[in-house]
């Protein structure tokens, strides 16, 4: 079972490091699992024993990094004295370290399906370190991960484009400032009220 589990793995990787090979050559949508498997040395067959499609194949490699982050952020936020800042800084500083990959991810009019994925990632797993004011009406905790969500995304992307201009470090604080430090108006805020004002 372990020598099965070993080389299912292997073929995970080989596969994944393929697409990766293949998206420093050519844009993410020109790039076919037939080539995906060329260049792993797979076959067809390996590839959807794995993956349904390349979209999927290509979220493992987005994310399998962020999952040993993710950890280690659940480790911090635990604390009482958790830092946003540090936080988020280890998020942009991974991006930054996979910088090819993001750029191509983000900047290749991706997929809607592709786009999805990777906010949901991004809401299930990273966001949820943010305090956000509790027993909120629902349609106002969806606005307000959709906010964050853009706006870690939109950041990401203005960071990788500028580096070594912008820091890690200085995009985190800027994300904090700009938007997690917003979300102390929200207990203010009133959905009636606001429909009320736009009826008016």
């Amino acid at each position: 079972m372990d020598k099965i589990d070993r080389r299912s793995q292997r073929s995970c990787q080989l596969i994944t490091e393929a697409l990766l090979d293949l998206l420093m050559e050519k844009k993410f949508n020109e790039i076919t699992i037939q080539e995906i498997t060329d260049t792993a040395n797979v076959g067809r067959a390996t590839f959807y024993l794995h993956y349904r499609n390349k979209e999927e194949c290509l979220m493992q490699l987005l994310t399998g990094g962020f999952d040993s982050l993710v950890a280690e952020i659940d480790q911090m936020t635990s604390k009482k004295d958790r830092n946003f800042v540090e936080i988020l800084e280890k998020v942009f500083q991974y991006t930054c370290n996979n910088r090819k990959l993001f750029l191509a991810l983000l900047s290749d009019n991706p997929r809607p399906n592709i786009m999805g994925d990777l906010q949901n990632y991004i809401q299930e797993k990273i966001l949820r370190a943010v305090p956000i004011p509790r027993n909120l009406d629902p349609i106002l905790n969806k606005a307000i991960s959709v906010n964050l969500t853009g706006s870690l995304i939109a950041i990401v992307l203005w960071l990788l484009r500028e580096v070594p201009t912008i820091s890690p470090h200085l995009a985190a604080r800027i994300f904090v400032e700009f938007s997690l430090n917003g979300l102390r108006s929200i207990d203010s805020f009133s959905l009636e009220n606001a429909a009320t004002s736009k009826s008016a």
